[in-house]
């Protein structure tokens, strides 16, 4: 099953539209080549906690940010 930050970025990536880990897993199992499912995890994990927060964005620096649909993110007020 997959954990919170895996499932967070999951939905905000757009790999999946489900809520529930165990709904989740088989859609990126689909997405992702077996042999890679550790390292993608891991991935998601570190970008989840060094990167892409929950509720705060540090979007100019993110590392996928010209990939990222950014779903559930709500956008920022114009100034």
């Amino acid at each position: 099953m997959v954990d919170t930050h895996v499932a967070r970025l999951s939905q905000r990536l757009a790999l999946t539209r489900e809520k529930a880990p165990e709904k989740i897993e088989p859609d990126l199992m689909q997405l992702v080549p077996r042999d890679e499912w550790t390292l993608f995890s891991h991935l998601l994990i570190w970008h989840g906690r060094r990167r892409c927060f929950a509720r705060i964005l540090t979007a100019l620096n993110c590392e996928v940010r010209a990939l990222c649909p950014r779903i559930g993110v709500a956008k920022r007020p114009s100034a």
